[in-house]
């Protein structure tokens, strides 16, 4: 994780209730409590209900997250070793469908810019031929 983010977290631990294992998600009456994926879940699906949020669960934020970075163009490095990945094969293995959306995306991007390279050749040629007729 890069050091603005860790910053980001570290003043948000601050405004946490204390606890023994230091968590984000724990019991809000009872610190040593440590709160279930499920758990986490259904608040977050209930919360999302009441604001007619199509529901999503916390490692569908993460994956929507990954995701997200990936479409604007964030280096798959980067997200890998964002997420934890221990490898970035694990990275590309569950975003694969987006890595070939990006790849269709830069194939096109490619063919545009070579396009676009030729078109200037040709018109930086035709001006050096109209010169030498001059």
């Amino acid at each position: 994780m890069d050091i603005e983010t860790m910053q980001l977290f570290k003043g948000l631990f601050k405004t946490l209730i204390p606890n023994h294992y230091e968590l984000i998600f724990v019991s809000p009456t009872n610190p040593k409590q440590v709160l279930t994926n499920e758990f986490v879940n259904k608040i977050l699906k209930k919360t999302l209900n009441d604001l007619k949020i199509e529901p999503v669960t916390i490692h569908g934020l993460r994956h929507t997250h990954a995701s997200i970075l990936l479409y604007k163009k964030i280096s798959i490095y980067y997200v890998s070793e964002r997420l934890g990945h221990a490898s970035i094969d694990t990275t590309l293995r569950y975003y694969a469908h987006v890595v070939k959306e990006l790849r269709e995306e830069d194939t096109k991007n490619t063919l545009d810019l070579f396009q676009k390279m030729l078109s200037l050749e040709r018109a930086t040629s035709e001006k050096f031929v109209q010169n030498k007729m001059k």
